[in-house]
C-alpha cells in the first residue's frame, strides 16, 4: 500500500487513480485532481516541511497552582503566596525547570558557606570569629536568600502576607541584629541562625520544585503515549490520517483492531 502525497490517503497502487515518477521513486494517486496538483509541484509534497520551532520557557504562559488568575510569560514566582509558577499548557516535550536549577545553585553554595559559620559559632568563641562569621554569612544571606527577600517585599506590595514576609523578616532581624552586635564585644551574634534559615529553606524549596518535576514528567509520560494522529472519515467515505490537532468537534473517527483511541468522545 502506498500513501496519496497530496490529501494522505492510503492508495492500492493496483488501483490507483495514477502515478508519476519523480527522483527515481514512484507515487501514486487516488484521483486525477490529487495526481495533477503533485504533477504541478512535486517538490512542494516530497519536501518534508521544516519543524515548527519549540517554544522557549521565556515565551510560554505560566500561572500559579494555587491562584490560577495569576498569568503571566515566562517563569516567576507568584506575587501573591510565592510560589514557583507553572505552564499552563503541559506539552510532552521536555523542558528544563529554570526555578530548580537556581534553586538547586543558591542551596549548594550556601551550604558549603554555612555548615563552617554553624561549627564556628558552637566550637570558637574569640572575638574574631565573629567577624569570620559575618564573612561567611553575608553571601548566603544576601545572595542565597535574595529570592525569598524579593517574594517577602512583593507580599508586602500586594498585601498578600505568606511564609516568605515571615522569613525575610526573620532572617533580615537575625543578620541586621548581628550586624550591629559585632562592633560590641560580648554581644550574641546570630549569623548562624540567619544563615541556618535560609540554607534550610532553599533546600525545601529544591525537594518541592523536584517533587513537582516528578509529578510534571509523569503526566507528560502520559501525553507521550498517546497517537499523533487520527483516521478521519470524510463525508464522501474516504479516510485519511491527520495530525491530532486538527480533529475537530464533530468529524468521524475510525480506530482500526489494535490502535490506541486518539480523542475521547
Amino acid at each position: 500500500m502506498a500513501r496519496d502525497r497530496v490529501c494522505g490517503m492510503t492508495v492500492d497502487p493496483a488501483k490507483a487513480a495514477g502515478s508519476h515518477e519523480f527522483q527515481g521513486e514512484t507515487y501514486y494517486f487516488c484521483g486525477k485532481g490529487c495526481l495533477a496538483k503533485f504533477s504541478a509541484a512535486p517538490e512542494r509534497y516530497v519536501q518534508p516541511a521544516p519543524p515548527p520551532p519549540q517554544p522557549s520557557a521565556r515565551n510560554i504562559e505560566y500561572t500559579c497552582p494555587m491562584h490560577p488568575e495569576v498569568r503571566q510569560i515566562g517563569p516567576g514566582a507568584c506575587p501573591k503566596c510565592g510560589m514557583a509558577l507553572e505552564p499552563v499548557t503541559i506539552s510532552a516535550d521536555a523542558e528544563d525547570n529554570p526555578e530548580l536549577a537556581e534553586m538547586t545553585h543558591r542551596f549548594w553554595i550556601s551550604l558549603a558557606l554555612t555548615v563552617p559559620v554553624v561549627i564556628a559559632s558552637m566550637t570558637a568563641s574569640a572575638p574574631v570569629w565573629t567577624w569570620v562569621e559575618l564573612v561567611l554569612a553575608t553571601p548566603v544571606v544576601l545572595w542565597g536568600g535574595w529570592p525569598f527577600f524579593v517574594r517577602g517585599w512583593q507580599s508586602l506590595v500586594n498585601r498578600s502576607l505568606n511564609m516568605f514576609t515571615l522569613i525575610g523578616l526573620g532572617v533580615a532581624a537575625a543578620y541586621l541584629y548581628s550586624l550591629v552586635a559585632a562592633a560590641f564585644p560580648g554581644m550574641a551574634v546570630y549569623f548562624e541562625a540567619a544563615a541556618a534559615i535560609v540554607t534550610l529553606v532553599l533546600l525545601g524549596q529544591v525537594l518541592e520544585l523536584k517533587a513537582r518535576s516528578q509529578t510534571g514528567a509523569a503526566i507528560k509520560a502520559l501525553l507521550g503515549l498517546a497517537p499523533k494522529t487520527a483516521r478521519v472519515i470524510r463525508p464522501d467515505g474516504s479516510e485519511n490520517d491527520v495530525p491530532l490537532d486538527e480533529v475537530q468537534a464533530g468529524y468521524r473517527l475510525r480506530v482500526r483492531p489494535g490502535e490506541k483511541i486518539p480523542v475521547d468522545g
